[in-house]
């Protein structure tokens, strides 16, 4: 073998393990590129702000415990999970900057965990919240007490631009709050609050909606956990206990858990419902069906709320409502009304909102449920024309 031979040997395999690292290393990139699941958990109050207190406990001790322990459950089933705390220590982070924190890191899922408190020593029961105006008296008054905190924070008036937590008026703000990411928060809260009353035992206060700062500016799907009260001895008892805390968290886990498996691995804005074919036998129609709408045209709707049983058309919880439903995954999501013109469903959505405060409209494309804004966008540039 002569020299000349040997060198063109030796260039050619110097050039085939080129190739193959950069091919290897292109992966390795793009792979890099892929974004996780980010869940940012916020537990609430800390330093000089105590939060709620019971006869022997605070509330940012019971809130940052819980935390811990959830997020140690979700790093051990999903460790391919982001994890971002707000505060792993005792200190005090005022909302805009626990929001931040949860933008800043384009994070997909927001947990805030709290614990509830009341003048009456009687009150009890775990409860979770999504974002609104607020649902009842009780939900407003939850969250002007949590709200309040921002009054010891610096330049308070200026950050939050003449937000009063103590004023009805400054809550009016949260009436224009719904939609996007609404759905998935409201879904969210019902399976974190089932999984929080199966496991814990306490009493089930429901999904209520409330004018919370610190979810308003947060930009993904987000919930706000109570876990149950501290100014009630026995709940106190409980929820500062070392089983009750794991027993909250693993509620809180087991919600997570369903909404990951559902929504978190496929990281889709698009999700298809039942195929026609099931969706006679899965889908019960008591209002006037609307016309066939055209191919690309947006039909909406309005969700007044999702439960993972099929209910009767009699049910209570439907308050006499005649609804559609149509079954995602192994959630039933119940529906108000069908049009492909947004200002009608705008309507309907003030209509039901009397019975159903969570109401929030949804939108469908060819049979396929879209971005509610991007419908909007596409229903706006089609009345143009």
């Amino acid at each position: 073998m002569n020299f000349r031979t040997t060198a063109i040997r030796s260039a050619l395999t110097i050039l085939l393990l080129l190739v193959a690292f950069s091919g290897a290393f292109a992966q390795k990139k793009q792979k890099s590129k892929e974004k996780p699941f980010t869940l940012v958990i916020d537990p609430g109050h800390g330093g000089v702000d105590p939060g709620a207190l019971g006869k022997s406990a605070k509330e940012k001790d019971i809130n940052l415990k819980v935390s811990k322990l959830f997020a140690e459950m979700v790093e051990e089933e999903y460790p391919e999970v982001r994890i971002i705390f707000t505060r792993t220590t005792d200190v005090q982070i005022p909302l805009v900057k626990r929001a931040n924190i949860a933008n800043d890191a384009n994070a997909d899922l927001f947990i805030s965990i709290h614990s509830n408190a009341s003048k009456s020593r009687s009150a009890k029961g775990c409860e979770t919240f999504t974002l609104g105006a607020g649902s009842s008296a009780e939900a407003k008054a939850a969250a002007m007490y949590e709200n309040e905190v921002i009054l010891s924070e610096e330049n308070f008036e200026e950050i939050y631009k003449g937000f009063d937590p103590r004023s009805s008026e400054s809550y009016i703000i949260f009436e224009l709050m719904r939609g996007q990411d609404m759905e998935r928060s409201a879904e969210l809260a019902q399976m974190v609050q089932k999984g929080m009353v199966k496991n814990s035992k306490l009493y089930n206060r429901g999904v209520s909606s409330a004018g919370f700062l610190v979810l308003h500016r947060t930009v993904m799907p987000k919930i706000l956990v109570e876990l149950g009260f501290i100014s009630n001895r026995e709940e106190e008892k409980f929820i500062a206990s070392k089983e009750g805390q794991r027993k909250l968290a693993k509620g809180i886990f087991e919600g997570f858990k369903e909404y990951y498996n559902l929504y978190g691995k496929q990281q889709s804005s698009t999700s298809k419902i039942t195929k026609k074919s099931d969706k006679k036998a899965d889908e019960t129609s008591a209002i006037k069906s609307q016309p066939k709408a055209e191919s690309g045209t947006p039909v909406f709707k309005v969700q007044i709320f999702a439960t993972d049983k099929k209910l009767k058309s009699n049910d209570k919880r439907l308050k006499g409502v005649k609804a559609n439903y149509f079954k995602e995954g192994s959630w039933y999501k119940y529906t108000y009304g069908e049009s492909t013109d947004y200002n009608e469903i705008l309507k309907k959505k003030k209509e039901i909102s009397k019975k159903f405060s969570q109401a929030f409209i949804i939108a469908f494309i060819d049979g396929k449920k879209v971005n509610t804004n991007e419908a909007i966008r596409i229903y706006k540039e089609k009345k143009q024309k």
